[in-house]
């Protein structure tokens, strides 16, 4: 069918005058783009222009014709491998992160040899395989990360041993002050945490609180502490009510 039919054409699926496909779809006024080749529809990526100089004129495998296949493999490379960036630093939840940058480098591979087959994806494989790897040293910080702070609040819930008194409860108008000492009866240095309850008489309930750190008390000596909370008409008493090791990172757990 040449060009002086196309306004003679009715509308529907005839011969591709452009001889790039099988099928050519015409609205009844011009050639359009959809196009189909053995049952499959395409849109054609050079529309309705005629065919390139040089190309075969009754070729029916023209590049583009048939799409490539999907690569999923790829995809989940490159979303996992951004998974395990995210959340292989965390302490604990590096063991997901650990698992998702292992998956990422397996389904890269498998994902580029799907794309070096003819199936889409290749930049999402490669960038699995670059997240991956970066995931797997990210999780290895985490590793480091996680045994450090087990460590660290090990030392906090098992303070060195250690001895502790109040030494005066002193009320001044509506503040309760509280001194006290803490002997460090181990053979090395360390950091201790006082928790000052300040509690009903005969009670250990406290109605107000303090926290003390004592940095570096150097073995077989004492530090002294003090604490002043505002207790109004409240009639309260001064206890020790914990001693922990030092704050982990900084932090103290129980706030």
């Amino acid at each position: 069918m040449g060009e002086s039919d196309i306004h003679e054409t009715v509308p529907g699926w005839h011969a591709d005058p452009r001889a790039r496909f099988e099928l050519r779809y015409h609205n009844g006024r011009n050639w359009t783009a959809d196009v189909a080749t053995d049952g499959d529809r395409f849109v054609d990526p050079l529309g309705t222009r005629p065919q390139p100089p040089g190309t075969n004129q009754h070729s029916h495998q023209q590049p583009g014709q048939h799409p490539q296949p999907s690569n999923r493999v790829a995809t989940a490379s490159m979303i996992l491998g951004i998974v395990a960036i995210c959340i292989g630093w965390m302490p604990f939840v590096v063991a997901l992160g650990l698992i998702a940058a292992v998956l990422a480098l397996v389904f890269g591979i498998v994902g580029r040899r799907q794309a070096a087959a003819g199936a889409t994806g290749a930049g999402f494989a490669r960038t699995g395989l670059i997240t991956g790897a970066i995931g797997l040293l990210v999780c290895v910080g985490g590793v480091v990360f996680s045994v450090s702070l087990l460590r660290a609040v090990d030392r906090f819930e098992q303070p060195a041993e250690h001895e502790t008194s109040i030494t005066s409860c002193t009320l001044d108008g509506n503040d309760l002050t509280a001194t006290g000492t803490l002997a460090n009866l181990s053979d090395s240095s360390d950091s201790f945490t006082v928790r000052v309850y300040f509690v009903r008489p005969g009670t250990d309930n406290p109605r107000r609180q303090a926290t003390i750190v004592l940095p570096n008390v150097p073995a077989g000596q004492s530090a002294d502490f003090e604490a002043t909370r505002t207790i109004g008409d409240l009639d309260l008493d001064c206890i020790v009510g914990a001693v922990r090791g030092p704050l982990p990172y900084g932090v103290d757990p129980g706030t």
